[in-house]
């Protein structure tokens, strides 16, 4: 049986491959190796050349008429670029026209020859835009106006939307108004810089900040500081004291280094200030009829004696333009040098003592206070007093201080109350009411000083320790934060403010030339 098999597993095998070859080889014959059958030439049809060209390229007017529409209708870029140049051209000309007509109307009325503002061109030109229509545009967002638009371009269909729900932004706006120009034309020019805006000094509280002390590198000028004065417009200060010793320091408010020292033998210094707009320093003294100037240029120092019956300088004042010198005397007398000069040029008396000085800003006129309550009012071109006003409730003034913007006059008696008068009634009325009252103080207010914005007012007593107040002027309050109790100012001497009100001194009898540093303000 297997033998049977196989046997006849193999002959179906045969047969099969010999009748798959035959097969192969017919189909392979009738393609390859049949003979090549003649193509039938197609005959030459006129008529049907002639329709087949009538349907694919029509009729030469035809051709025309279409060409004519689908410009019409379809726009390239170039075309597109090209009738925007026509058109602006076409506008220019307009312009131009309208501009000969308007410039021919207003010289014939007003006889000027004004002309219209150019409009500034934008810096590119987006070709899309004028391609980019509002029906192509609404149609590719599925969207439908309840109502026809005149606008065409989508472009414009989205400024005059913008327009109409935001507005128009102040940057986007081309035309300038003719204060707007003035001002920047101004402000170009370096010789008209504006003035920045100084924001008004708050109530309360005010912003100071603990600084080195002037003098903490030498402390060579006495035990008792009677002088802190700050160059009118350099970083400067000097520090003069009981010891003769006068010092210059730059101000800083982290070194203070010195710059020079001199020493005065014998010779305390009771009242150091800056004149000649800061080339020279006057020193006077309450023991000696004598004082000395320091040239800053020339670095030299003068001996001047006072004049016959004025013995010392412990009380004087420099008018503000620096030309006059006013000294208190022994038996209420007011006396008069010229700062040039050193010659005494006038003497004024008053009925009690003397014992505080002060300048109005114009140098016109003199007011003086000392025991009694009447201050009197000197006017420095006739040398005449032309009024007498009454310190209310002062029996012995022991401070006096002018506001820099001459508002204000500010008096200190010996039992703490200091008064803030407006200068008008002080020069005009006998009995003028004070702004404010404070009694703050309880011992004799020895020291009064405005800073230059005259915003605030500083009042000190040497006789208790840390007896110091700030006053905020335009609200008549005192700043709460200053001094605290862990302030140390000591006895209060001398205050003065840089000439920006940015740094505060305050001098002491220990020896010490105080800094703060008024954050308010500029650096100096």
């Amino acid at each position: 049986m297997v033998k049977y098999k196989n046997t006849f597993k193999h002959n179906t095998n045969d047969k099969y491959k010999v009748k798959g070859h035959a097969q192969f080889k017919v189909l392979y014959s009738r393609k390859f190796m049949a003979p090549l059958r003649k193509k039938r030439k197609n005959e030459y049809d006129a008529n049907e050349e002639a329709r087949l060209e009538k349907i694919v390229f029509g009729n030469p007017s035809d051709i025309i008429n279409n060409l004519s529409d689908d410009k019409s209708k379809t726009k390239t870029k170039d075309d597109v670029c090209e009738e925007i140049r026509d058109d602006n051209m076409d506008d220019e000309m307009n312009s131009k026209d309208s501009e000969d007509e308007s410039d021919q109307n207003i010289s014939i009325l007003n006889h000027s020859n004004n002309t219209k503002k150019e409009k500034k061109k934008p810096a590119w030109i987006d070709e899309d835009d004028y391609i980019y229509t509002v029906d192509l545009a609404l149609n590719s967002q599925n969207h439908n106006l309840p109502c026809e638009r005149p606008e065409k371009l989508y472009t414009t269909y989205l400024e005059n939307r913008y327009k109409l729900f935001v507005g128009t932004p102040k940057w986007a706006k081309l035309e300038k108004k003719e204060a707007d120009d003035l001002d920047s034309n101004i402000l170009k020019h370096s010789c008209h810089l504006e003035t920045p805006k100084i924001k008004n000094l708050p109530k309360n509280v005010i912003d100071i900040k603990v600084l080195k002390a002037l003098n903490k590198s030498t402390h060579t000028e006495g035990p008792i500081i009677t002088s802190v004065e700050f160059h009118p417009s350099s970083t400067v200060a000097l520090v003069a004291g009981t010891s003769g010793v006068l010092s210059l320091f730059e101000v800083d408010g982290h070194t203070n280094n010195k710059l020079h020292s001199m020493q005065f033998k014998k010779y305390p210094i009771s009242k150091a200030i800056f004149m000649k707009e800061g080339t020279e320093i006057l020193l006077g003294s309450q023991y000696y009829p004598y004082y000395h100037t320091y040239d800053l240029m020339n670095d030299k120092t003068y001996k001047f004696s006072l004049p016959h019956r004025i013995t010392n300088m412990k009380r004087y004042e420099v008018s503000p333009d620096g030309k006059l010198i006013a000294l208190c005397g022994r038996l209420g007398e007011i006396y008069l040098l010229h700062s040039f000069t050193k010659e005494l040029v006038g003497t004024f008396r008053m009925n009690s003592k003397c014992r505080v000085l002060a300048f109005t800003p114009d140098s016109k006129t003199l007011i003086s206070h000392g025991d009694g309550s009447e201050m009197y009012i000197w006017d420095l071109n006739t040398r005449t007093c032309i009024n007498r006003a009454i310190d209310d409730g002062s029996l012995s003034c022991t401070s006096l201080a002018v506001s820099p913007s001459g508002q204000f006059v500010a008096t200190g008696s010996a039992q703490g109350v200091v008064n803030l008068y407006d200068m008008k009634t002080v020069l005009e009325d006998q009995s003028p009411a004070p702004l404010k009252i404070w009694m703050n103080l309880v011992t004799s207010v020895t020291s009064l000083k405005f800073n230059l914005t005259s915003e605030i007012l500083t009042a000190a007593s040497v006789d208790k320790y840390n007896a110091f107040r700030m006053m905020h002027l335009p609200s008549f309050t005192v700043f709460s934060n200053f001094p605290t109790l862990q302030t140390n100012i000591g006895m209060s001497q001398t205050i003065n403010f840089s000439p920006g009100s940015g740094y505060l001194s305050i001098s002491n009898r220990t020896g010490s030339a105080l800094l703060y540093r008024l954050r308010h303000y500029g650096n100096y």
